[in-house]
């Protein structure tokens, strides 16, 4: 779709974000395979590393195509400056924030990366007027992918069956529906 459209189709904080926890669980290769030595933790090493790099495809695309969109009078090279420099901020955030909560798995982080972007494609939408970039698909499986983390880490942690987190679930399942209308309310104007 981006090529297809020359648009960026994922926010750029969301490709920031989704970059960082990846890489922040791919580098603790050692952890996974030499202290857990568990199947569940492993699959997830080898599915993340093939995500890493399209997630740095992801912000190449914002580079790419969204300097027309986001900032019209930068330069390419200031433009490109910035995203690095957006790109590095948002790490530093995401650091911070994994260092904060108690969550050594990522079991907590993988739901709050998995409905991250989910706002950030409302405002797209109502910035462009438009659904251009947006698919349909990718806002259920959101859903898709939220409920099935969901699921299986509820079987082993009850944090995961408590009221906070059962709102999370309620919130950003309609969220991603409201989406879906707009998508499909919004005209497709590039």
């Amino acid at each position: 779709m981006t090529f297809r459209q020359k648009v960026y189709v994922v926010p750029f904080c969301g490709s920031a974000l989704f970059f960082w926890h990846d890489l922040t669980f791919v580098l603790r290769h050692r952890l996974w395979f030499d202290v857990y030595r568990h199947w569940w933790v492993e699959m997830w090493w080898y599915i993340l590393c093939v995500a890493v790099v399209l997630e740095m495809v992801l912000l190449w695309t914002v580079f790419r195509y969204g300097r027309e969109e986001l900032w019209p009078d930068a330069s390419r090279k200031m433009f490109g400056t910035m995203t690095l420099a957006g790109t590095l901020g948002i790490g530093a955030l995401w650091w911070l924030i994994k260092s904060i909560i108690d969550d050594p798995l990522f079991f907590f982080s993988f739901a709050i990366t998995a409905v991250f972007s989910v706002p950030l494609h409302t405002a797209i939408m109502s910035r462009r007027q438009s659904r251009v970039g947006q698919s349909i698909g990718m806002q259920l499986a959101t859903i898709v992918m939220l409920w099935s983390l969901s699921a299986a880490f509820m079987l082993i942690a009850p944090a995961f069956r408590s009221p906070p987190y059962l709102a999370f679930l309620a919130v950003f399942t309609v969220w991603p529906l409201a989406n879906v209308y707009l998508i499909t309310r919004f005209p497709r104007l590039s």
